[in-house]
């Protein structure tokens, strides 16, 4: 009999080709690791999981959801620690519950949200590598709040999005989108800037291309209305680079 639980995982995606396992097993995944622990608790090669988002090769989560299915009927806070005890250090379930065999992690989410962290100073510290990016330009915030304001509501996101997951359409509801200022909050991570979006679903790579539009209107190298035109199914020039994985955190999935 195949039983069915809901977990919240979170991890540091730097070692890892993104969440989704690969064709042949090419290299690490989350889910490829979460898969081996599965076996290895309920002795089956039987396990099945689904997580909410594909995060990019190299982007971090702190909330990512997961359905998995197994052979094995077990409490879930023991569930949780076995799976702890056997995956890498760098993968932890902070939560696991009992799920109904028809929930799915895609579908039924109601909202995401996606967090860029970065910092524009001259070189970056010691120990924010692989966890906050380092833009060193000189940015212009009000530009870039403005910016995000533009981006609140539905929009075609053609402009915004690298191929490679096919989709019904490229249209997308933002709810809320902001850049906050963190302080220093201790010793290792510095003060930083955080992209705040949430919304209904996100394309492949589209908040790593919507974050580098916003730098170079930070920049002065775009505007605020070339921003407008290209939220639209009409093709233009890409408005800035892929911001790179290190900065993006995929924060939590509400259902």
């Amino acid at each position: 009999m195949i039983h069915f639980y809901r977990l919240t995982l979170e991890y540091k995606g730097t070692r890892y080709l993104g969440w989704q396992v690969q064709p042949d097993d090419a290299g690490l995944t989350v889910q490829g690791e979460l898969n081996k622990a599965l076996r290895v608790i309920s002795k089956s090669d039987d396990v099945k999981s689904m997580g909410a988002g594909r995060t990019d090769a190299g982007v971090h989560a702190l909330g990512q959801v997961a359905k998995i299915a197994i052979v094995l009927k077990i409490a879930p806070e023991n569930l949780r620690k076995a799976l702890n005890v056997n995956l890498p250090d760098d993968i932890r379930v902070i939560s696991c519950e009992v799920s109904d065999e028809d929930f799915f992690p895609t579908i039924h989410a109601k909202s995401k949200e996606y967090h860029y962290r970065f910092t524009c100073n001259r070189s970056f510290t010691a120990f924010q590598n692989e966890l906050i990016c380092n833009h060193p330009f000189e940015l212009d915030l009000e530009k870039m709040r403005a910016a995000c304001q533009i981006l609140i509501g539905t929009h075609d996101f053609s402009n915004f999005y690298c191929e490679g997951t096919e989709v019904s359409h490229n249209v997308r509801d933002i709810f809320e989108c902001e850049i906050l200022e963190i302080p220093q909050e201790n010793w290792m991570l510095p003060s930083h800037y955080v992209f705040r979006i949430v919304g209904n679903g996100f394309l492949k790579q589209m908040v790593r291309l919507l974050m580098g539009a916003i730098w170079n209107i930070g920049r002065g190298k775009i505007t605020l209305e070339d921003l407008k035109q290209a939220l639209g199914p009409n093709k233009v020039q890409r408005l800035g680079p892929v911001a790179p994985p290190e900065g993006l955190y995929m924060v939590r999935v509400n259902y």
